[in-house]
């Protein structure tokens, strides 16, 4: 089987699609809370938006731990190089170093960067999920389909 289904494999009303569209497109419109109330209100109603709705779910739950990973690394780093407790080297000059900058800089166009491909990736897959096909987000999308129909 290809990675995507379309319409012709599984049936889909004009409904389903458009609350399929709307658990993907829930990074912009709602978080995590739209998805889990779509699922909660149809899964039983319709497979089509139960695979949607799960993969919206555990889209944004892998892109917290990431994110959240990312910050711990960070903080890491920072404690590591002695850039956590307000002095910043041993001379009293309270300027931080050049190091200091740079990976602050490095980790906010990280954040950005990734945010900014989640959310493009979200909305790619909330339209192909509004043309009735059952596109699999990358990691969870298999797990999920075959949970969802067997």
């Amino acid at each position: 089987m290809n990675n995507q289904d379309t319409v012709n494999d599984i049936a889909s009303t004009s409904e389903e699609r458009t609350l399929s569209l709307l658990c993907h497109l829930s990074m912009l419109l709602g978080g995590i809370l739209l998805p889990i109330i779509i699922w909660a209100t149809q899964k039983s109603k319709s497979q089509f938006v139960r695979f949607h709705s799960l993969q919206a779910i555990f889209f944004q739950i892998t892109l917290g731990v990431i994110i959240l990973i990312g910050v711990m690394i960070f903080i890491i780093l920072m404690f590591a190089f002695g850039f956590g407790l307000g002095e910043f080297n041993n001379q009293g000059n309270s300027d931080p170093p050049v190091f200091f900058i740079v990976l602050m800089f490095s980790f906010y166009g990280f954040i950005f960067l990734f945010a900014f491909a989640a959310i493009g990736y979200s909305i790619y897959v909330g339209l192909k999920a509004y043309k009735g096909e059952l596109i699999r987000v990358i990691f969870i999308g298999n797990i999920i389909y075959k949970k969802v129909y067997g």
